[in-house]
């Protein structure tokens, strides 16, 4: 077992999947930083209140470039690293699905810590209960990965597509009854948004003012109350999962000189796709919300869908192409340190923006040029701290107690 808990070597790591996790990092915390000095279930409302021009061109902006691409990304190579570690030799022999299970059931934990001590908007407790189904398809074809990747990668749709016409399926009803049932569905909609604001009011309170145990229990009632939505929305991390399954299988990142010229028409065909997809989303964004039901908001959310996946599959394959080119070489080093560092750089952006928000006082003061100045500042003292880290040490400190649990041994440090 002495292969399985030590370092990696240096020159036996794939590099690109180190800078693909740095650059997906990075994209993670320019999303996060405006839901973390605000109450995260403002999501549910999505009100967007613009102070200036500025503010708005950026939200814009990172609505197009940022929202719902990069944690695909991560998911992606989530379903990568989980057949390179299926396909770890082990002594005599042994199956290897219980240590993937221990390694996840940790992860797990790590999740739920995140969300009680740091932040309800945490995505560590989907990752390992999907990664428990992922288990399910070990010895699956790529054609059944492919198949069950786009059922779930289409299920938001599929079920707002349902929510919409099972709606407007009240305009057969005669006149007298869909004017109760209107009323019903205008009052339940009410009902459920002013549920909301109060939430939003009390997160508000608690994360400005309250003890530290106040925060805690609304970060839990905050949590609770999204949990069921994001099971349910991010059904699109395992559709990633699988296919990221399906490329580790093909060799596209570790033998990518093999696969240029498939790489290079997968990143032009996403780009016009993104493109597309994205002007839909940005234009039903600006006036419709995702938690509504109507054809404007499965217009917005089909947007949002085939374009975070479009941009996903194109920011993955420009990175290989430039890394191909020998391009921003001394860039792509630090990223490859940051992704190495990827557990604790993630768990850490929660923990130094805990502190400067809810220990500093910060929350809901920040307007969003700071948090785009927040997360350039932050993530290029992660990636500079992550090069000096790994200078000296053989892990960053979150994946080596991670190893050290999962395997019950303390790997060299």
């Amino acid at each position: 077992m002495n292969n399985l808990y030590n370092p990696v070597a240096p020159t036996k790591r794939i590099e690109l999947l180190d800078i693909l996790r740095g650059f997906a990092i990075f994209g993670i915390l320019m999303v996060n930083i405006p839901l973390m000095y605000e109450p995260i279930t403002k999501l549910f409302l999505e009100t967007k209140e613009f102070t200036s021009v500025t503010q708005q061109m950026l939200d814009y902006f990172i609505t197009f470039f940022f929202k719902g691409k990069f944690y695909l990304i991560f998911s992606l190579l989530f379903g990568y690293g989980f057949w390179l570690f299926m396909n770890k030799k082990t002594e005599q022999g042994k199956n290897i699905v219980p240590l993937f299970s221990k390694r996840l059931f940790f992860l797990l934990l790590f999740g739920i810590a995140h969300v009680v001590f740091l932040w309800a908007g945490d995505i560590l407790v989907v990752y390992a209960l999907y990664g428990f189904l992922l288990i399910l398809f070990r010895h699956s074809s790529n054609r059944k990965m492919r198949n069950w990747s786009i059922i779930f990668l289409l299920i938001p749709i599929i079920f707002m597509t349902f929510s919409v016409l099972s709606t407007k399926s009240v305009a057969l009803a005669p006149p007298e009854a869909q004017e109760q049932i209107m009323a019903r569905m205008d009052a339940s909609f009410e009902q459920q948004a002013q549920h909301y604001q109060q939430i939003i009011d009390q997160a508000t309170t608690a994360y400005s003012s309250g003890s530290y145990s106040e925060m805690i229990v609304m970060r839990l009632r905050e949590y609770q109350t999204m949990l069921p939505s994001f099971i349910f929305a991010y059904s699109m991390v395992f559709g990633m999962f699988l296919l990221g399954v399906i490329i580790a299988k093909k060799g596209y990142i570790s033998d990518y000189h093999n696969h240029l010229p498939t790489i290079r028409k997968t990143f032009w065909w996403c780009l016009v796709l993104g493109l597309v997809a994205n002007t839909f989303y940005l234009y039903f964004y600006q006036t419709t919300s995702m938690t509504s039901v109507s054809f404007a908001s499965l217009w917005l959310l089909a947007g949002s869908t085939f374009g975070g996946i479009a941009f996903a599959f194109c920011y993955a394959c420009g990175i290989i192409l430039l890394y191909n080119r020998g391009m921003f070489a001394s860039l792509f080093r630090l990223l490859a340190d940051t992704g190495r560092m990827a557990l604790s750089n993630y768990l850490g952006q929660s923990i130094i923006c805990a502190i400067i928000f809810l220990g500093f006082g910060w929350f809901g003061k920040l307007v969003l040029w700071q948090s785009v100045l927040m997360t350039l500042t932050l993530f290029i003292a992660q990636m500079f701290f992550s090069r000096w880290w790994l200078s000296k040490f053989n892990f960053g400190p979150m994946e080596w107690l991670w190893r050290c649990l999962t395997y019950g041994k303390m790997p060299t440090f």
